[in-house]
């Protein structure tokens, strides 16, 4: 069941204000949607990097900028804040904005703790604002068709899900020191563990290779059994060799994430492979899957999910109602899933999960 939507109100004639937080990479790409959304006006940016917000107010001068989170949320023409600053900032940071009673669009993961992602929901409820978290693969074309024929009933009982999401060598280094390799990759497909089984996890159990190198498991795997019967098998390594076919979702992005999804049920069976994208491209270097579904740049805009699900979010906020497509819940239990796998690979243990 989706959270509690905000205040009915009048949907706004005009476009809707925005300010966005964070100018790395992809909040860049967030930056270049929302320019081009025609309900949405990008009003304002914020970033302590001088260099990255002066290049954004350079690209996007009608927008105002800040240095200050705390300034972007005090402006009072906003009418909403889409937050893609570093993970370890989300739950202060969604905290304020929703606090200053703006609604808040929330890049993954919503998070850190359980704890923290609980106090959001509550407060977002208590403000009656709107929290959608950045969840990008329920509106990627091949999940969201995915999603729709499981939903016509046509595959039966959902015996299981198995998701892969294994990550290049070189990027290790900057992430296994700074969050678990269950949120940096593998909290994807725990989601949609969630939207394909619509059903809640009962008993979890996990293995780690944990080395001295890094903070956080450089390999992990776990088994999850949900209420409704069906299992879910999750595993993710930071082991992927740099001779590997490349991923190219942005110009920017060097590396691979060899990632797959197999569904069965009682009458079908579905199977996804992100390096399986139809156009590859060969070259004397190296070999590149093109994926066009998550955030293109076609045409002199991004288009694909990244789009869709800010579109979404702006639509949403218009209108005073939450998506259809996003749950915040199941954001929360996304965390839930997390923190006890997390447990389960510490302790070896199956570890219960407490009824929601």
């Amino acid at each position: 069941m989706n959270s509690s939507p905000a205040k009915p109100q009048q949907p706004r004639s005009k476009q809707i204000r925005i300010g966005l937080a964070g100018l790395g990479k992809f909040g860049c790409n967030h930056a270049e949607i929302l320019a081009h959304c025609p309900e949405a006006e990008l009003a304002a940016v914020c970033d302590t990097d001088t260099t990255a917000l002066e290049k954004q107010l350079e690209r996007h001068p009608q927008s105002r900028g800040y240095q200050s989170f705390n300034d972007l949320i005090a402006d009072p023409q906003l009418d909403a804040i889409v937050i893609a600053t570093p993970e370890h900032l989300h739950h202060e940071h969604a905290l304020a904005a929703i606090r200053a009673g703006h609604s808040v669009f929330l890049e993954k993961p919503m998070a850190s703790s359980l704890q923290d992602a609980e106090e959001l929901r509550q407060a977002s409820r208590a403000a009656s604002v709107i929290l959608q978290i950045g969840f990008v693969l329920r509106y990627e074309a091949s999940h969201a068709k995915l999603k729709q024929e499981i939903d016509t009933g046509s595959f039966g009982e959902i015996i299981s899900i198995r998701a892969k999401r294994n990550c290049s060598r070189q990027w290790a280094r900057f992430h296994l020191d700074y969050g678990h390799t269950i949120y940096e990759t593998l909290i994807h497909d725990l989601d949609l563990m969630l939207w394909l089984t619509n059903s809640q996890p009962e008993r979890v159990m996990a293995m780690e290779r944990k080395p001295k190198t890094y903070q956080y498991s450089e390999a992990l795997s776990a088994l999850i059994h949900f209420k409704n019967g069906s299992l879910g098998v999750v595993e993710s390594s930071w082991f992927v060799p740099e001779g590997s076919p490349l991923n190219v979702t942005t110009a920017t992005w060097q590396g691979t994430i060899d990632a797959e999804l197999e569904v069965v049920g009682s009458q079908r069976t579905a199977k996804l492979r992100l390096l399986d994208a139809p156009l590859q491209i060969w070259s004397e270097q190296a070999s590149q899957s093109i994926d066009v579904g998550l955030w293109p740049l076609l045409h002199g805009s991004i288009g694909g999910a990244l789009r869709d699900e800010l579109y979404d979010f702006v639509r949403c906020v218009r209108e005073q109602r939450t998506s259809t497509i996003a749950n915040l819940d199941d954001a929360v239990e996304g965390l839930r899933m997390a923190e006890a796998i997390q447990s389960a690979a510490a302790s070896g243990s199956v570890l219960k999960l407490p009824n929601q």
